[in-house]
């Protein structure tokens, strides 16, 4: 449901939000495309592009805790050797919130990152959490994901060890990884469980980790109307699971990469394809009765591509969603790893096939197939465009750039007006056209009211500041803020100085 006040709020919000972000030397994402996203998002525009790291804990195999399953490069902590509530109000959480206050994805977000700027925006993993976005001061976490143990029976052809026990077995020939979850672990849950508003468990496969059925009874004790989520491979099914289905309030995703028998056996090695198609109608009866989600979950690949028309047409017929992820690693797989030749087949493909719209998931569905048609031009029109690689997290160079920013602030020298107005003049007379957005006069006087609300010594260093940055961008702030908005900014500015001037003292 869109929040209207929100909304409104937000066109006033961001262009105060984008002018900060720069100014205090975050990057924040292209604002062209978050005008776009901010159109996509069912639940209407926000000022900020995500609100996990406001609301969300990830619970990881080896005992590490991230914001997200897809930013594992920020870990936030690890258990057993922190708490989960240090883990919550530490250091790298606080850093991630500051990062995303700012609209700034490269502290870790690169996955989103990614897709977000080939403008890929379904199934991004931000519009589930907007309906969060209320929480932004939350005491406790209202979202837990987790995904504790590598345990599963199958062996996925572009899986790895870490994510399958059976793969480190066979494949990888190396013993068992430690569970580093325990019953202590479910105890510290208690605290937790009655204020959550939704609970995720992923694998390995979830219906084979013993742990898992611990914090479901912790659920049905503390929260039986918790919202659950549950992502399984779909090859079992017995009388616990279809007791725990029905008791509980699950929301269901199944891992299927193909619909033909032969494909599916083999990307997925190990499926029984009877049993799978069988346990699939059995989730979606249940999903059905009770009014809860089935999703399908489909990774593309470079020899599954042609069945997303088909998984589609399986989703319609089981009134379930469809889940599109695009694999990149390896690469090998990556369908991103095609020649542009072998791209245009795939598109050229698709073009033969379209959907029902007459529901609500019918219609999510076609809007997924034709992001994926999308997808394909991006690649296909532009031999540049940025690959999944190209998009590391580099904590090096983002720590260099914060230690060039620190350093600027313990070098920054106060400034006579004099010099600023000199800068001014300079601008307007090497640029004719600035007259036109702004005339000089106007700008002075308006530059004037604004300094004049400050003592003599803030003065000297806002006019350090104003000269440390871009003419352009500077015009454009007096003559598209409010007086108000400017003060604030010159504040925020003054604080900065004096935070990191107090660190180097």
């Amino acid at each position: 449901m869109i929040d209207f006040v929100e909304a409104i709020k937000t066109s006033f919000q961001l262009d105060k939000k984008y002018r900060d972000a720069e100014a205090k030397g975050y990057h924040p994402i292209d604002r062209k495309l978050y005008n776009q996203f901010n159109r996509f998002r069912p639940n209407g525009p926000k000022p900020i592009f995500c609100y996990l790291p406001f609301n969300s804990l990830t619970f990881s195999f080896g005992g590490q805790v991230f914001v997200c399953s897809y930013n594992r490069d920020v870990q936030l902590g690890k258990y057993p050797e922190n708490t989960i509530d240090e883990i919550w109000n530490g250091a790298e959480a606080k850093k991630l919130r500051e990062h995303m206050l700012h609209n700034d994805l490269d502290y870790g977000c690169r996955h989103c990152k990614y897709f977000f700027d080939k403008g890929k925006f379904t199934n991004l993993r931000p519009l589930v959490f907007d309906k969060y976005y209320k929480n932004m001061d939350a005491e406790f976490p209202q979202v837990f994901e987790f995904e504790i143990s590598n345990e599963c029976n199958l062996e996925c052809q572009m899986c790895h060890g870490e994510v399958s026990s059976s793969i480190r077995k066979n494949r990888d020939k190396l013993p068992p990884l430690p569970m580093h979850y325990d019953d202590a672990f479910v105890t510290q849950l208690e605290k937790y469980i009655p204020t959550l508003k939704e609970a995720k468990f992923y694998g390995g496969e979830p219906f084979l980790i013993p742990l898992y059925y611990k914090i479901w009874d912790k659920v049905k004790e503390l929260n039986p109307n918790l919202d659950l989520f549950v992502i399984t491979n779909g090859t079992h099914w017995n009388s616990k699971i279809e007791k725990l289905i029905n008791e509980l309030n699950f929301d269901v995703a199944i891992s299927i990469d193909a619909f033909d028998k032969e494909k599916v056996e083999r990307i997925r090695k190990n499926v029984v394809y009877e049993k799978l198609m069988d346990n699939i109608k059995r989730f979606s009866e249940i999903c059905n009765r009770k009014g809860k989600h089935l999703s399908l979950s489909f990774t593309v690949q470079k020899d599954n591509w042609e069945q997303m028309p088909l998984i589609i047409n399986l989703c319609n017929e089981v009134n379930a969603y469809i889940y599109v992820s695009y694999l990149e690693r390896p690469v090998r797989f990556a369908l991103t790893d095609s020649t542009k030749e072998e791209l245009q087949k795939v598109r050229a493909y698709m073009e033969q096939f379209s959907f029902s719209k007459m529901t609500q998931k019918e219609r999510h569905n076609a809007k997924c197939f034709e992001d994926f048609k999308h997808y394909l031009d991006t690649y296909i029109e532009n031999a540049d465009v940025k690959k999944y690689h190209d998009y590391e997290f580099n904590r090096h160079l983002l720590l260099s750039e914060e230690l060039e920013k620190k350093q600027q602030l313990h070098e920054l020298q106060p400034t006579s007006f004099a010099e600023v107005s000199k800068w001014i003049n300079e601008n307007y007379e090497a640029d004719k056209s600035l007259s036109e957005k702004l005339p000089k006069e106007i700008m002075l006087r308006q530059l004037t009211t604004l300094l004049n609300s400050y003592t003599e010594e803030e003065q000297n260093l806002l006019h350090a500041f104003i000269r440390q940055g871009s003419f352009e961008p500077f015009l454009m702030s007096i003559k598209n803020s409010s007086l108000e908005e400017l003060k604030q900014s010159g504040r925020t500015a003054l604080e900065e100085y004096r935070k990191h001037n107090a660190v180097s003292v």
